[in-house]
Formats: C-alpha cells, sequence, structure tokens
C-alpha cells in the first residue's frame, strides 16, 4: 500500500471511530469518579499558579496523574463544565493513540492490509469503549499517547543513534508517568524493542535505560503510597490468602486476551469471586493449568521472535494494574487493555501475516464494520449510572458495589425507598462495605432513626476511617444537640479531606456553644475553599445579627441571596429593608 493509501485508511478510520462513539458526545458526567476528578476539582477551574501548584503536588482518587488533569483544566477554560468537551478530547485522543499505534507496528515491520487489520482492531475494538466513553479513565488515553510517542521516537533512535530522538524518548516517558503512573513499564519494552530489532540479550542494553528506570521506581513509589493514603489497598486481603492469589493472578493474565478474542459479555465491574468451602471456582485452577501451558508454547515457539516479545509486551504493560499488591475491589476491568493491547496485536500478527492478501482485505472489512457495531452498542451502557450498574448486574447479580451505586443514583431522583433497598442488599451482600454502611445510615438519620443512623456510622468508621463517614456521625449528634462530639468528629473528617460542609458544619456547632470567633474562622475557611458557599455567607449574617451589627449581617445575607440561599432571600427582605 502506498502512503496516499495509508492516509486514505487513516481517514476512514477517523470517520469510523467518531461514528462509534458518537453517542458518548451526548452522555453527561457519571458518579464513577467524574465527579471528584472534574465537576467538583476546584483545581481545574483556574490556570494560574495556585492551580498548578496544586494539580502537581496532589492525587485525584488515589492516583498521581497532574498532566492528565491539567487536560481536563484545558478543557474547563474552554467548555466549562459541559460534558461534550470532555467526550470529544476522549475520542480525540483515542483517534490520536490509532494513529500513533498505526505508526508503531509500521515501524515493526507490519504492511499493507495486516497493518490496516490490526489498526482496526485497536481503533474499534468494544473493550476500549470503556476508556473513551468514561471521563475519568481518560488518563488511560493521554498516558498511551505520550508512551507511543516514546516508542516511535525510540524506534527512530534505534536506526539513527540521534541523542535528540532519545531526549524526546525520556521526555513523553515522563509526561506519559505524570498522565499515569501505568507508564511505568516503558524501559522493558524498549529492552524488547532492542531484542525486536536484533540485538543479543546483554546486560549492556539497560545501561541508557537507567535514567527512564529511576523515573519508573519514583512513580512506582508514589503510586503505591497514593493508592494507601485512598484506601485502595484493602478488600483482596480480606477474603483470598496468598495462595488463593496465585490462581487469581494467573486468571487475570488470561482474562484480557479472552475477552480480546471473544469481545462480549463485557462489564464495568467485574467483581472478584466468591469462595465456597474455602475453594475458588474452578475455571481459576484451570487458570493456572492454562497459563503455564500457554508459556510453554510461546517457548516451544521462541524462534517466532514477534510472538513471545508480543507476549511479553503485553504481559510487562498489564502488569502494573496485576493485583501482586491488592488494589482496588474488582479483579480485572476493560480499560486495562487499552494500550496492552498492543503485545495482543503483535502476537495476532504474528499469525495473521500468512494468510492471504486477500483473506486480510476482507477480515479487515468484518472487523471494522463487526467490531464498530459492537462499540457502537456499548458505548449505550455509559450514558448514565443506572444503566452501567444494571448491566453489571445482569451479568454480576451478586456485586455489592452495584448496588451501593444504584442506591446513590435513585437518591438523587429522589427515590429514598428503593434506594434504602439498594443500600441494605449492599450491606447483606458485602458486611465489610464501608461505603453501603454509611450511605444507609444517612437515609436512617433522614427517616428520624438516629440510633441505627450512628450505629452504621460506626460500623462505616470502624471498617474504614474516612472523612463522609465522620462528617456525617457529627451531623447526626449535632443534630441531637451533642455539639462538644459533633466538633470533635467534623475536626477528624477535615483533618482527613477539608470540605466548606465540614467547616460549615462545625461552625454551626461552634456557635451553639457561643464560640463565636472560631466559628467565624471556619466559615471564612469554608469561603476560601468555595468563594460561592451560600451557607457559609448566611452562618456569617446569622453571627453578625446575634452581635447586633444589622449592616454586617445584611452584607452576608445579599451574597448568601446571591449565590442561592433561599432563606438569606427571605432574611434580607425582613431585616434588611430599611438599612
Amino acid at each position: 500500500m502506498s502512503s496516499k493509501q495509508h492516509l486514505i485508511f487513516l481517514l476512514s478510520l477517523a470517520i469510523c471511530i467518531i461514528l462509534t462513539h458518537s453517542l458518548s458526545l451526548e452522555h453527561g458526567f457519571t458518579y464513577l469518579d467524574d465527579q471528584v476528578q472534574v465537576v467538583n476539582n476546584s483545581d481545574i477551574q483556574h490556570l494560574d499558579g495556585k492551580s498548578l501548584r496544586s494539580i502537581f503536588s496532589s492525587t485525584s482518587v488515589g492516583m498521581y496523574q497532574p498532566v492528565t488533569t491539567l487536560f481536563y483544566a484545558m478543557i474547563y477554560q474552554l467548555n466549562g463544565l459541559n460534558p461534550i468537551g470532555y467526550h470529544l478530547a476522549s475520542i480525540l485522543f483515542h483517534l490520536l493513540n490509532s494513529i500513533l499505534l498505526f505508526n508503531v507496528l509500521k515501524k515493526l515491520g507490519f504492511k499493507d492490509w495486516l497493518l490496516v487489520f490490526l489498526t482496526s482492531i485497536f481503533a474499534l475494538h468494544p473493550m476500549q469503549v470503556e476508556s473513551i466513553a468514561w471521563v475519568s479513565a481518560f488518563s488511560n488515553l493521554v498516558f498511551t499517547s505520550f508512551y507511543l510517542l516514546s516508542l516511535l521516537y525510540y524506534l527512530n533512535y534505534l536506526n539513527s543513534a540521534n541523542k535528540r530522538d532519545y531526549f524526546l524518548v525520556t521526555l513523553f516517558f515522563l509526561l506519559s508517568c505524570f498522565s499515569k503512573a501505568t507508564a511505568i513499564s516503558l524501559p522493558l519494552i524498549l529492552v524488547l524493542l532492542d531484542l525486536l530489532k536484533g540485538k543479543k540479550a546483554e546486560l549492556k542494553l539497560l545501561y541508557n535505560k537507567i535514567p527512564l528506570i529511576l523515573i519508573s521506581l519514583i512513580f512506582a513509589i508514589v503510586t503505591i503510597n497514593s493508592r494507601e493514603a485512598a484506601g485502595h489497598l484493602s478488600d483482596l486481603s480480606i477474603s483470598f490468602g496468598y495462595f488463593d492469589r496465585i490462581f487469581l493472578l494467573s486468571y487475570s493474565i488470561l482474562f484480557y486476551p479472552f475477552k480480546f478474542l471473544w469481545g462480549f459479555q463485557l462489564s464495568a465491574f467485574y467483581p472478584y469471586p466468591e469462595l465456597t468451602d474455602g475453594l475458588l471456582p474452578l475455571k481459576f485452577y484451570g487458570a493456572l493449568v492454562l497459563l503455564i501451558t500457554c508459556i510453554w508454547l510461546i517457548f516451544k515457539f521462541r524462534e517466532k521472535r514477534m510472538l513471545w516479545i508480543g507476549a511479553l509486551i503485553y504481559f510487562l504493560i498489564i502488569a502494573p494494574t496485576l493485583h501482586f499488591i491488592p488494589v482496588g475491589n474488582q479483579l480485572v476491568t476493560d480499560r486495562y487493555i487499552y494500550l496492552p493491547m498492543l503485545g495482543l496485536l503483535l502476537i495476532l500478527g504474528t499469525f495473521a501475516k500468512d494468510l492471504p492478501m486477500n483473506n486480510l482485505k476482507y477480515l479487515s472489512l468484518i472487523m471494522i464494520i463487526g467490531l464498530g457495531l459492537m462499540s457502537f452498542e456499548r458505548s449505550k451502557v455509559w450514558e448514565n449510572d443506572q444503566l452501567i450498574w444494571e448491566d453489571v448486574l445482569s451479568k454480576h447479580p451478586k456485586v455489592a458495589q452495584a448496588y451501593n451505586n444504584l442506591g446513590s443514583y435513585v437518591l438523587l431522583k429522589g427515590e429514598k425507598n428503593l434506594a434504602f433497598q439498594y443500600f441494605d442488599k449492599a450491606v447483606k451482600l458485602k458486611p465489610y462495605y464501608a461505603d453501603a454502611y454509611n450511605n444507609r445510615g444517612n437515609l436512617y438519620s433522614q427517616a428520624g432513626e438516629s440510633e441505627k443512623a450512628i450505629s452504621d456510622f460506626n460500623k462505616a468508621i470502624e471498617l474504614r476511617p474516612h472523612a463522609d463517614a465522620y462528617f456525617n456521625r457529627a451531623n447526626e449528634l449535632s443534630n441531637r444537640g451533642n455539639f462538644k462530639l459533633a466538633i470533635e468528629d467534623y475536626n477528624k473528617s477535615i483533618e482527613l479531606m477539608p470540605s466548606p460542609d465540614a467547616y460549615t458544619n462545625r461552625a454551626f456547632a461552634k456557635l451553639n456553644l457561643n464560640k463565636d470567633a472560631e466559628a467565624v474562622a471556619d466559615l471564612n475557611k469554608a469561603i476560601q475553599l468555595k468563594f460561592d458557599y451560600h451557607q457559609a455567607y448566611f452562618l456569617l449574617a446569622m453571627e453578625a445579627r446575634k452581635r447586633v451589627n444589622f449592616e454586617e449581617a445584611c452584607n452576608y445575607l445579599q451574597k448568601a441571596s446571591q449565590y442561592g440561599n433561599k432563606k438569606a432571600a427571605a432574611g434580607y427582605k425582613e431585616l434588611c429593608r430599611n438599612i
């Protein structure tokens, strides 16, 4: 195929990608981390020195990804909180990644319709939908772009030995790590590219990778610490011993190739298996046998260099997401295959290269149409949280998190009874699920069942001390008039995660204990965190009125009213008409 034909293919593929994922442009934000990473993230609302320092010195949902957050900030400056801008950015990054992958495969020696065939699979496979349709998976797309750029410039460097190319390899690798720490695998992948290009397996291959290896180690340490601080290093150790983890790990390694070949029954959540009499389901034991068999076959056909290098590329890129260390609450997830698919494509290319050209042409057309339609259908699930979690439960009916998140979603729609049923189901399925206890406790509190509410908050804090549980228990204690104990819980909540809500509610408790100066300080801190936080202005007005400073009270009431506080608007009319 000529350069012109390659260009025609890439333009056609771009149209297919846009059509396949066009539904995403109509979707809103989900409550799967989108609220934290984008909607309520004050760091992305300004592009100044203060916000940049905050972006590069903090984590988001347990991950250090400042460059990704910086892209969120850029989109916010152009588009505010209109979801279409974030979804469009995801589609464009995926399009960029497909073009970059095309060029990587081309530099690795793939040609003509085989190149078209492999690129089309990456671009349109339904397992890629999660990375594109979910705004919070944007880091997956961003780190992949810089990662593939590093690979391209390293392949150039192998031919030219140009120091500029090596500098760009390092720069893009650093940007990739700053986008998502999963990029730490790159130095080892570069060694594999050395071997693929015919270099001998010698220790000196690592010499020019030492700066990259040091970068990897730093980001690995940062990631482990941030995950631990976010409470992600937890669930696995509760139910499974080290012996079980060998089988879980084997299953995880094989899960992605099988789903790659059979892209059906995809899910936004894949739970850990249930133990029966201390034993895993049979397929997990079979996974170890099958994995050993696959390793033996790869070794047997080791003369096919692309085969075993593709297998190692897949494994090394996906390794940071495997549960060598217990992270998170699900075993596998679709988005983790996004970049590791490169290794699987190399394996597939090893077997497909001997097919007749006409067969590859027809296979490519079938793949483009078939995978495109599958991805289009899969993207419908990501319209909102209810569809996402109902889809999960249709495939995995005992997922406690699905019930908990469904409960949170229907609660937003005012369906308290249904929400309670979901939270209660989540607690029964997973008796160590802190978030579900916290959510059910809130509903008990709203129903006036204070003792049950306190009991649930106590359990949530016992299982996983976190800001929300302390905050909610403090509110319940405050409702009971126990302001001293409430302040202790507000203190703990603020220590874990400062928020305008916590400062304002603590100020209310302090006002009731006549600690007015401390209350005013808290309210000012709340306003520093959120300048338009009307509850804080309203309480400042009440404190000023208590001092009989009506002019100051009216100023605060006016601000609170301006930012949407209806009580403040009524109070202003009553108190400030003649001032």
